[in-house]
């Protein structure tokens, strides 16, 4: 839900599946920075990384024609200049957005949640998502009850969906995946991590027997 990569890949993740016999399996995990607060630390490191971030999902969302802009606010509460992280505890908004995610795909729901969610936070035309009905409007177009998914995960069962995230976090580290990267394709144990590795993904499964559904065979003829 931080990552701009896995925004990125939204529409050509939306169109595999419309246009091949695949379903794909959403597993939401923490971002980087909750699990491993000092992956962000020393200012060498950042100096370049940051810059050069900057300008790649810029221009990544303008190759893939994704309209772009990073989130306001930024779902990881984090000091300035990606400075020391905020305890778990004040981490409110990403434990919303990663648990409810983590509900939608429980419901079936996991890529109509992110095409409205994920789009109308990195897309531009919403400054403060967390403010008023935006985020609720957003989970109401994917077809979910916005006030039930969110009493859910954050006041009745919030430990289950703790749960159900670390449980993915421990299929990425693990023999799953073997990555611990966003966006992160995994089929039959071959890791394929970022956006740009989607053709890639997508040879793979050609490989291995991967079909055009009907309408799209019949709509190209």
């Amino acid at each position: 839900m931080r990552s701009p990569y896995c925004y990125i890949a939204l529409d050509r993740i939306l169109e595999m599946q419309k246009k091949y016999n695949v379903k794909m399996n959403l597993r939401p995990v923490w971002p980087i920075a909750i699990w491993d607060s000092e992956f962000f630390e020393g200012i060498k490191f950042m100096k370049y990384r940051v810059p050069y971030q900057d300008i790649d999902t810029a221009r990544s969302a303008f190759f893939n024609d994704m309209p772009y802009a990073y989130p306001t606010p930024d779902p990881v509460k984090q000091e300035p200049n990606f400075g020391p992280v905020k305890p778990m505890e004040e981490q409110d908004l990403i434990k919303l957005l990663t648990r409810t995610a983590v509900a939608a795909e429980e419901m079936g729901k996991g890529w109509d949640y992110l095409n409205q969610v994920s789009r109308m936070m990195w897309n531009g035309t919403v400054v403060g998502w967390d403010k008023g009905t935006h985020l609720r409007d957003a989970i109401q177009r994917a077809g979910i009850d916005a006030d039930a998914l969110i009493d859910e995960v954050m006041n009745k069962n919030p430990e289950k969906y703790d749960a159900l995230i670390e449980k993915n976090h421990k299929m990425q580290q693990g023999n799953l995946a073997g990555h611990t990267g966003v966006p992160n394709f995994v089929f039959n144990q071959e890791p394929f991590f970022g956006q740009d590795r989607m053709d890639q993904l997508l040879w793979r499964l050609k490989q291995y027997g991967l079909t055009e559904r009907e309408s799209s065979a019949s709509d190209d003829r």
